[in-house]
């Protein structure tokens, strides 16, 4: 056996442990929803297969519909509010001020504060007796006091503000990071050439900024479709329906229905979902970065 075969063998010899363990832990599990996405079965004794029972389902239960439509306007929300306010929070923090660490500092801390704390804190703050109705009353306008999380109209909506206010500091953080890796050499010879003010910032800013961009879009879309934390907490999906998001109604269906045969198909069909929009939307910023 010549050298290289024998460096190709122990190559493939090292890789063996981590192929085996990826494997079992990843494949044979996937293999196994699979299957049980196609049986009912309650998590204990044998699994009864029922064929595309449970897919066929899905598109008929309300906490799957009203979820699936509910993520998708969270990530709609964060694709056109969430995002431009990032970045423009991105260009006013990367400024030169006396007070710019305390600032960065504090637009960043609602990413590092605890969800759970989170929610807890803001689910009294939005209660009808917390503080949001305290200080609209102290101004007068009781008339548009509500149950923020026990109202149908008002419940979703309350958990995509909080998110946004979590979610924008992050997403600033990305392009403040994308601003201060752009040459300052860059701004210095298109100003030479008669450039300025917005113009400086389609031509420079954005073009460069443009796998920033690719990121942020990536992770808004893909938390959205994930999200289960702040509705689980502060409303479970409720009123109704009103707050279910995809990801919560699978774990309802599983946790709380014990029909893991049903949350199965609902997860395979979430993570599929996830997939499709992940590759149209990387693929659309990653086209535009080349257009750019």
């Amino acid at each position: 056996m010549n050298l290289k075969r024998k460096q190709y063998a122990a190559a493939v010899l090292f890789l063996i442990p981590a192929a085996a363990i990826f494997i079992l832990f990843f494949y044979v599990p996937f293999l196994q929803s699979i299957y049980y996405s196609f049986t009912d079965w309650t998590g204990v004794g044998r699994p009864k297969f029922t064929g595309w029972t449970n897919y066929a389902y899905l598109w008929k239960d309300p906490h799957m519909t009203d979820g699936l439509l509910n993520s998708l306007k969270m990530a709609a929300f964060g694709l056109v509010v969430q995002n431009p306010l990032a970045l423009l929070a991105a260009v006013l923090l990367n400024r030169q001020f006396r007070t710019g660490s305390f600032i960065r500092t504090s637009f960043y801390l609602p990413v590092v504060v605890s969800l759970v704390v989170a929610s807890v804190v803001w689910g009294q703050m939005l209660q009808y007796d917390g503080l949001i109705n305290a200080v609209l009353g102290r101004f007068g306008l009781e008339s548009v006091t509500e149950d923020w999380l026990g109202n149908v109209r008002t419940s979703f909506p309350a958990i995509i503000l909080l998110t946004q206010w979590q979610a924008i500091g992050y997403c600033a953080i990305i392009y403040l990071a994308g601003l201060q890796a752009i040459p300052q050499d860059m701004y210095e010879a298109a100003e030479i050439e008669g450039a300025r003010g917005f113009s400086l910032f389609r031509r420079i800013t954005l073009p460069m900024l443009m796998p920033a961009v690719t990121i942020v879009l990536f992770l808004t879309v893909v938390g959205a479709l994930k999200m289960f934390d702040l509705p689980y907490i502060l409303t479970n999906g409720g009123p109704g329906t009103s707050s279910y998001t995809l990801f919560l109604a699978v774990y309802n269906a599983a946790f709380k229905d014990n029909n893991y045969g049903y949350a199965t198909a609902g997860g395979i069909v979430l993570a599929i979902f996830i997939v499709i929009v992940s590759i149209a939307q990387l693929s659309a910023t990653r086209r535009k970065e080349v257009e750019l």
